[in-house]
């Protein structure tokens, strides 16, 4: 297995799609539990937003990283599209989001906007490398998916549990 045969990735891609598809699950399960108190308080819907589109993103990316006998061309195209796409989309979130009306402080806020970034940033490193076939390829792409659930998972535990205090 190399970074640059996406054909021998299907483990990885698998149980990343899995947990994913698991996690997104128990967003919908935080969100009915609290759905009244999201509606209420600013900025909560476009949080829960967010949370769902890192979620779905990595779900996304990893079923279509295990379609067979891709050009490695088209993997880093589609790799490139979805990092820059959850860039832009998450960016428009959180530029919009009423930080002081959910008491967020600077520091707080600029984590979030750090942590949820972070995977999307990798996976646009992750396609150039995948276009130069220097550089990490798919090994990058791994810890992307795993740095977006673990952002969406933060962000699920504020919806679940945090707004209760």
């Amino acid at each position: 297995m190399d970074a640059y045969t996406p054909d021998a990735w299907g483990a990885p891609f698998t149980a990343i799609a899995g947990s994913a598809a698991a996690l997104t699950g128990l967003l919908f399960v935080a969100i009915s539990i609290n759905l009244e108190r999201i509606l209420k308080v600013e900025g909560l819907v476009s949080r829960a937003f967010e949370v769902l589109l890192l979620l779905v993103a990595v779900l996304s990316l990893a079923t279509i990283l295990l379609m067979p006998g891709q050009p490695l061309g088209s993997v880093a195209a589609e790799v490139l599209t979805v990092g820059v796409g959850m860039v832009i989309a998450l960016a428009s979130i959180q530029v919009r989001a009423p930080r002081r009306a959910m008491g967020l402080t600077l520091v707080n806020f600029s984590m979030r906007v750090v942590f949820d970034q972070l995977g999307p940033v990798l996976l646009i490193a992750a396609g150039i490398s995948l276009f130069l076939q220097n550089g990490g390829g798919l090994y990058l792409v791994v810890p992307a998916m795993i740095a977006a659930m673990i952002a969406a998972m933060v962000g699920a535990w504020v919806l679940l549990v945090e707004i209760l205090r």
